[in-house]
């Protein structure tokens, strides 16, 4: 399976006790939301496992692996990113997009001023905010709905409703 088809939707933090239980970071909106997709991959193996949810603690997932049943075993897995394959999901609004997918994109705003390129999203309570770095400075602009305006993926550009002046010092 090429990498292009696949989704990055969680990443496997650590382990959770002794009988091979592993926490998992869900990248999905509601995080359990991760359960409805089947056939998981995890980062440089091409085989699908069979991810099955124990419970929830704190922010974290915890979750059985199919032939995983040590601490040892799960340990290995620590830090690698869990996928999903891009034909398990289903088609997106036109007002909707994958976060991966805009990485690396030009920002603009109306006027054609540019902001730098995406390195990554994140939301801390107040909504989503697009993590933007020009030269050698990073900064958080905000993605909401009252500030995106389009999304060119042929030019490879998100335009904001955004003054220049924003980030300015």
């Amino acid at each position: 399976m090429s990498n292009k088809n696949l989704l990055e939707i969680g990443l496997l933090l650590g382990v959770h006790g002794i009988k091979g239980e592993v926490k998992l970071k869900s990248y999905t909106e509601i995080p359990e939301n991760i359960f409805s997709y089947k056939d998981f991959y995890i980062e440089n193996s091409n085989k699908p496992i069979n991810l099955k949810f124990v419970r929830k603690v704190k922010q974290s997932l915890i979750c059985k692996i199919e032939n995983i049943s040590t601490r040892t075993d799960a340990e290995k897995l620590r830090g690698l990113k869990l996928f999903i394959n891009r034909d398990n999901l289903s088609k997106l609004a036109d007002d909707e997009f994958y976060q991966v997918d805009l990485i690396g994109f030009q920002v603009y705003n109306l006027n054609r001023e540019s902001f730098g390129s995406v390195i990554s999203f994140n939301d801390f309570g107040g909504g989503l905010l697009v993590e933007v770095k020009n030269n050698n400075k990073m900064f958080y602009l905000p993605m909401g709905s009252n500030f995106l305006k389009n999304i060119n993926y042929v030019e490879k550009e998100v335009i904001l409703n955004l003054d220049l002046n924003f980030v300015k010092d």
